[in-house]
């Protein structure tokens, strides 16, 4: 059943957003660590773009194509503008000062969890990757999400942040297979379109911006690199 196979490489995901969280309670990467393991989730997710979805569009009705692009950036530009908004206006209590930054990564989860979703529908190898690649985002963001938080705040409400982004992600990936299942043609090449311009500008405006930062090191450019490479060797061994 493709429901359970979605679910069951999704759950590789949440635990890597678990694990981030407990790194983050317990040893919070400083500066230079958080950049390298951006540039090599950089990587990965690029990999699994070009190697996967974009293989995957690239035989569909251009126009359906560009639509799914057109709208993947719109709504990431719309996220960030969300995110800009909520910050200025001081929203969400004790947790102002991250309240943007989760309520824009709680979207990311459900759009990803929904590309994860429907990517297995498409074709089941290409779900694999790329459920395999957003594990390593995830693990990014779990660390990010209790980094953001006040550090007064208890370990057990630091780590519902990741945990809660295991859900959603969960989620999106139940719904969209649920939704879609016997669905193809248009609908699908839009969304996997969408998915794509989405991952795209995850890595260009956010792992890449926020790991410019800090200074660029032989590492963390090597980082990008095998990031890639491990995505797009796993693609051609599986």
């Amino acid at each position: 059943m493709v429901l359970v196979q979605a679910l069951t490489y999704t759950a590789v995901a949440v635990a890597a957003g678990l694990v981030g969280g407990v790194i983050a309670v317990y040893r919070p990467p400083g500066p230079q660590m958080k950049s390298n393991v951006q540039h090599f989730a950089a990587g990965v997710v690029t990999a699994a773009v070009t190697a996967e979805l974009l293989p995957d569009v690239h035989g569909r009705a251009p126009q359906i194509v560009v639509l799914g692009f057109a709208v993947g950036v719109a709504t990431m530009l719309g996220i960030h503008r969300l995110s800009k908004v909520i910050d200025k206006r001081d929203i969400g209590g004790q947790y102002a000062s991250a309240a943007g930054f989760l309520i824009v990564v709680g979207i990311d989860m459900t759009i990803d969890g929904v590309l994860i979703g429907v990517s297995f529908l498409d074709n089941p190898d290409t779900g694999v990757i790329i459920a395999v690649a957003l594990a390593i985002e995830v693990l990014f963001l779990g660390v990010a999400g209790v980094v953001a938080l006040p550090r007064e705040m208890g370990m057990a409400r630091k780590l519902a942040v990741p945990a809660v982004f295991g859900l959603l992600l969960a989620s999106g990936v139940t719904v969209s297979v649920t939704a879609l299942g016997g669905v193809t043609g248009a609908p699908i090449a839009l969304i996997l379109a969408f998915g794509s311009a989405a991952l795209l500008y995850l890595v260009t405006e956010e792992l890449l911006v926020k790991a410019g930062k800090v200074p660029e090191t032989p590492l963390s450019t090597t980082l990008f690199f095998v990031g890639f490479l491990a995505i797009f060797l796993l693609d051609m061994l599986h």
